[in-house]
């Protein structure tokens, strides 16, 4: 047996300790921190994993035919006529800069509208003439790298593998490049594709974070100040709250992981969360009318079970996300879980620590008569509001739910580029610029396979390339198509020849093509087959349903090889590829993940609540407040029919894990007052005088120091903000109104408040 005097030492000691390891492991939390901070790698394509089916293909179709991750580089007076594009394109080839230390170039290929249109007229030996002349050639690259008015032209440049670990040093050095060989300033130049959508991601989001992460820290150490009225609080609620954005930073950096453009989200999460737990810890200190250990005791026997059970079902809402396809939300959903695990860690253990050493006192109150009296009278006018509109509240309550469940199942997603960015960014303009230009910027690729053992003719596969293209520009609002027919020579006059040998002639025209075709890449063989390729373009910032333009596509094409195989028993194998499929179907996937996250975590959290309360019903009437702020907020975004983005995907599943944190707290002093003996009525007026001043201040710390974010010019994060702030004053609402008169109209009896 331990004497109380004996408890008292161990526990001091306990507490002792805490602050010393505390001490010891900051400097190695705070080097983890900035060096997760430091590392940052985005592309929209590598948001899904290899192992994702539409990937795969997608990285097949890059095997063959080579990698589409480019940079499409343009300016005004990017002209084809211009012979320093050549001097620009070699040196980009040749240039010590852009080669890795065994010599090798970084770049898979280099080329422009001129070096095309270039290779197209050359003369492949004295005894001949050019394929075509400048003017046949410029007609074949309309609409692809030479603009409308014949002149305009992009430089087009794709990275390997290892380019793109470096591609923050690799297109400055190609604008240095370019100011030097062509005099154009890089403030002038217009850059888009896929390599540029990853960086621009990437500089986006460390903007963002290196912006407004300063600035949302002090709005949230305010709110910390204004709410608690003690400085001494506030400091120490909010230092402990930085160690835990340090704790969880340094985990992503030894864990061997770098941060995506969603995790920049994850530091000032990490923070208002561990604020809002030290709120109500410090909320049950204070109310403890002690001081020092004692206190800090009381503070821990009173708040452990809702802040464990709190940050059980945050994470729970947070850990859902892992069952996402998408890397960055799996990878933010698995770090936000542990890093609510390691607060509430934190915020149990050290938190009372410092309470008992500082020997810190509650706020006096400028009025004794006044000041302690208005949460009473608050919580006692309160409840009689809701006591006596209970019933109306309640059917208002769960009518808005049903209906907003309604109007949320029809919610579209998108990652598109126009959705990552603001329409005021460089970026966008830059695709606008091109697309105005030259040409639209989203290809989209139909491959036709052919056995090389079979009898098809090059004249045949040309023939039924020119098909596919008039039923597709016929049918679909697409750019010119880029194959081996719109890019052959002239055919020759064959009209005086018989027939039979009129197509063999043609045939060994095409075959003498071949090696033009294949450099240029719109044909490639694989083992014993060939590989066709036609390419047509999209914008990447209309309205357009990509969805049902490839279903229009897929169908176009499958009509003229389905009458072609009936004419000539032609077989041949098709497939659709290309940046759009793959940008679909990470679509597709991104609303199944939102549906998948947020039905797990419901589930686990409506379980968790049904055991908390002690019942089935109890439970689900409970988890009707959780359920209300994503019903009214997604139901809403369903009604506009505006498709949401990656950011407010994630919104869903980690509000409701967030919006359980004050359902818990409330109910935890509910049902004590219940056991108490205490009325429904009088429980709730307990409940709402004791936790209510807490939860306005986690609500409005959590929401208006996220809500810094919204100033962001990076789509993604400006989404989660906006999306997070508004959740959880919804949240709030139903925590406050929803809540109570559910607990009120659950009960059969007709008491009034306690006075």
């Amino acid at each position: 047996m331990i004497a109380n005097g004996d408890k008292s030492v161990v526990q001091r000691r306990r507490w002792r300790l805490m602050i010393a390891y505390a001490i010891v492991l900051l400097p190695t939390l705070v080097i983890g921190a900035s060096r997760a901070l430091e590392s940052n790698n985005n592309s929209p394509i590598d948001w899904v994993t290899h192992e994702f089916a539409p990937r795969a293909a997608y990285d097949r179709f890059c095997e063959i035919f080579g990698p589409g991750d480019t940079v499409v580089l343009s300016w005004a007076g990017c002209d084809i006529y211009d012979e320093r594009l050549d001097d620009l394109v070699d040196r980009l080839q040749r240039d010590r800069t852009f080669l890795d230390a065994d010599g090798d170039s970084l770049f898979f290929s280099v080329t422009s509208g001129r070096a095309v249109a270039l290779a197209l007229t050359a003369v492949r030996s004295p005894s001949q003439t050019p394929l075509m002349n400048s003017d046949q050639a410029i007609d074949r690259l309309r609409s692809s790298l030479v603009g409308a008015d014949r002149r305009t032209t992009a430089v087009v440049i794709t990275f390997t593998k290892p380019a793109l670990r470096q591609r923050s040093r690799l297109v400055t050095e190609i604008c240095r490049l370019v100011e030097q060989v062509a005099k154009v300033p890089t403030s002038d130049l217009h850059l888009a594709g896929p390599v540029i959508d990853g960086l621009s991601v990437d500089q986006s989001s460390q903007s963002t974070l290196a912006k407004y992460a300063a600035p949302s820290a002090v709005v949230v150490f305010l709110l910390c100040w204004s709410g608690l009225r003690s400085f001494r609080a506030a400091a120490i609620v909010f230092g402990v709250a930085l160690f835990c954005q340090a704790a969880t930073l340094a985990l992503v950096h030894y864990s061997g992981e770098s941060m995506s453009a969603l995790m920049i989200v994850l530091p000032p999460m990490v923070q208002v969360l561990a604020v809002a737990g030290g709120l109500h810890l410090t909320n049950y200190y204070f109310g403890s009318d002690l001081v020092g250990r004692e206190g800090a005791i009381a503070a821990l026997q009173t708040g452990w079970a809702p802040c464990v059970l709190s940050a059980a079902t945050t994470a729970v809402g947070m850990g859902s996300l892992m069952a996402s396809q998408l890397m960055p939300i799996r990878q933010f959903g698995g770090y936000a879980a542990a890093g609510v695990l390691i607060s509430v860690a934190v915020i149990l253990g050290l938190l009372p620590a410092i309470f008992a050493r500082t020997r810190l006192e509650a706020p006096r109150p400028k009025s004794r008569n006044s000041a302690d009296d208005t949460p009473l009278y608050i919580a006692s006018a309160g409840t009689k509001f809701l006591a006596s509109h209970s019933r109306i509240i309640t059917v208002f309550g769960l009518s808005v739910i049903l209906v907003g469940g309604y109007y949320a199942a029809q919610i579209k997603t998108s990652v598109r580029i126009e959705t990552l960015f603001s329409s005021k960014s460089k970026i966008l303009a830059d695709y606008a610029w091109i697309e105005q230009h030259i040409a639209p910027l989203v290809p989209l690729d139909i491959v036709l396979t052919f056995d090389r053992g079979n009898e098809t003719s090059s004249t045949q596969k040309v023939r039924l390339l020119r098909q596919i293209e008039q039923r597709l520009i016929e049918r679909l609002e697409l750019s010119p198509a880029v194959s081996a027919a719109t890019l052959s020579a002239p055919t020759p006059d064959v009209s005086m020849l018989p027939t039979l040998q009129q197509e063999q002639v043609i045939d060994q025209f095409l075959e003498a093509q071949e090696l033009l075709f294949r450099s240029i890449g719109v044909v490639a063989e694989t083992g014993d087959e060939e590989q066709w390729r036609l390419t047509v373009r999209t914008t990447a910032l209309g309205n357009a349903d990509y969805g049902e333009l490839l279903s229009s596509v897929k169908q176009s094409v499958d009509s003229v090889l389905a009458e072609a195989r009936d004419q000539s028993q032609l077989r041949v194998g098709s497939n659709v590829t290309g940046i759009m499929p793959l940008v679909h179907q990470i679509q597709g996937q991104l609303l199944h993940d939102l549906l998948l996250s947020f039905a797990g975590a419901l589930l686990l959290i409506t379980l968790t609540m049904t055991i908390v309360q002690a019942g089935v019903l109890s439970g689900l009437m409970a988890m009707a407040s959780n359920v209300f702020p994503i019903a009214v907020y997604f139901g809403w975004l369903g009604w506009c029919q505006k498709p949401i983005d990656i950011g407010v995907v994630m919104t869903a599943s980690v509000a409701l894990g967030v919006a359980v944190d004050d359902t818990l707290h409330f109910l935890s002093f509910f049902q004590g007052s219940m056991s108490m003996g205490m009325s429904r009525s009088s429980a709730v007026q307990e409940s709402l005088r004791r936790c209510a001043p807490a939860m306005i201040q986690t609500s409005v710390s959590c929401g208006l120091g996220l809500l810094v974010f919204a100033l962001s010019d990076f789509a993604p994060t400006q989404g989660f903000a906006i999306s997070m702030a508004v959740l959880l004053a919804l949240a709030l609402l139903g925590d406050l109104l929803l809540l109570p008169a559910l607990l009120l109209e659950d009960s059969r009896e007709s008491a009034t408040p306690a006075k």
